[in-house]
């Protein structure tokens, strides 16, 4: 199902192959050039399934195709950002390839620290052409830069709603939640003092500012398909333009009595904890993070859905990406391997290796795609619902990360009552602004 996500031109489900096209693709792909045995191309990676094949099963076929070792340094979420900074703005050659959450990857390319693949090629045309044909258009987006492609997508995530579906039936809920006073009553029936109704992440910078507050605030106003909800297009803020985003706040309030305790430091890993162990019924965060719990002991009892929304259906569309890094001592040969990569077996492989959040075309628009990745059902509920995609958060800054901590910081004050929640959006804009400013 290709949602043509943040490229609405193109229509779902309706990617036109023309058969020139295939073919020149094809040749292509048998065209490859003859790879030099010996180099090793060495990756700043993530912790999570895809990173995990990539420098796997990934890496082991592209070494039997063309002699090349790829190998990498595994780093977790909180601590992936800090050292991809240092290495690139350090001009470090360690890393020949660095991976990057999409809300990231505008710092690195604006910066001149990720090379330009398209100009790669335009002073070498015998490379092989990149075949970004394959991928989800919308996962694109992120490593795009006037118009030049500087980088790829690994995975596409969006927030998902999973819930506990025998729960549910035991609760007497018939209906999944579509919008938040719905998941309210849910969490309300729900919570008992075993299993709490859900859970929210409030303890890390991106399960709180894109997570929960932003699967909140994301559906309260009408946007364009490439608008956030943080900053208009002259980078002013607009999160709390019409009240959203202190109420957005008060969504999150209300939720904290019917989630467990020490709710105040969870990040990623203890939702994904909590929900495999069975002790809460339901949460709503990115795709990427929750892999895994069907192998716990509530395998096939969770539901997977597009998450709940306010007034629009619109929904956030992020994920990974991947860099060549400027300074590598390899470039020609990182670009080889990202070429490689587009032809789609590196993406076959994410997915064998568990990952869920998936951006091969050819993945996504399968009709049977949910039989072994039950996830992508929050995917194809996409049309069921009529959901648009829209923009990760302050995307097109430099300096994303730092908006992201003021927000942080702001929300966290307002829904544990630090603030209230207007004086913590009225705070927020104002130290946004001058974040942005510089």
């Amino acid at each position: 199902m290709s949602k043509g996500y943040l490229n609405q031109g193109v229509a779902r489900r309706t990617f036109l192959r023309a058969s020139a096209a295939i073919a020149a693709a094809t040749a292509a792909s048998r065209a490859l050039p003859a790879r030099a045995a010996g180099v090793t191309l060495n990756i700043l990676n993530s912790n999570v399934a895809w990173s995990s094949a990539l420098t796997g099963s990934v890496a082991e076929a592209y070494k039997a195709k063309t002699g090349v070792t790829v190998t990498g340094e595994s780093n977790p979420y909180e601590s992936h950002y800090d050292k991809m900074l240092i290495e690139l703005s350090q001009g470090s050659d360690t890393f020949d390839l660095v991976t990057s959450d999409s809300i990231w990857v505008q710092q690195p390319i604006r910066n001149g620290w990720a090379a330009n693949l398209d100009d790669m090629k335009a002073k070498n045309p015998s490379l092989p052409a990149l075949q970004v044909q394959n991928l989800e258009p919308g996962a694109l987006i992120y490593t795009e830069y006037n118009g030049k492609r500087c980088g790829l997508p690994v995975a596409m995530t969006t927030p998902v709603f999973v819930y506990r579906k025998d729960l549910f039936e035991k609760a007497g809920i018939t209906k999944v939640p579509t919008n938040w006073d719905e998941y309210l009553a849910a969490a309300k029936k729900l919570h008992t003092s075993e299993v709490a109704g859900n859970t929210l992440l409030l303890g890390g910078v991106d399960s709180l500012s894109t997570g929960d507050w932003g699967s909140r605030i994301q559906g309260m106003v009408k946007l364009g398909p490439e608008d956030d909800y943080v900053l208009n297009e002259a980078k002013e803020p607009i999160f709390n333009s019409e009240g959203q985003g202190a109420h957005a706040i008060e969504r999150l309030k209300e939720l904290v009595q019917y989630s467990p305790q020490g709710v105040q430091g969870f990040d990623y890993p203890e939702g994904s904890s909590l929900l495999q162990q069975g002790k809460v019924a339901m949460l709503v965060t990115w795709s990427d993070v929750i892999v895994g719990i069907e192998d716990g002991p509530n395998k096939g009892k969770f539901g997977y859905t597009v998450a709940p929304t306010e007034k629009y259906e619109q929904e956030q569309i992020g994920g990974w990406s991947i860099i060549a890094n400027a300074h590598s001592q390899n470039p020609e040969e990182a670009y080889k391997f990202l070429a490689w990569m587009t032809e789609g077996r590196a993406y076959e492989l994410f997915r064998e290796g568990g990952e869920s959040s998936l951006c091969l075309k050819k993945d996504v628009e399968n009709p049977d795609i949910t039989k072994t990745v039950p996830m992508m059902q929050a995917f194809k509920d996409f049309a069921v619902r009529g959901t648009q995609p829209v923009a990760l958060p302050a995307y097109r800054l430099t300096n994303a990360v730092a908006v992201q901590r003021v927000l942080y910081e702001e929300i966290f004050a307002g829904v544990t009552g630090g603030k209230t929640p207007k004086q913590a959006m009225a705070d927020a804009a104002d130290r946004v602004a001058k974040t942005v400013k510089g």
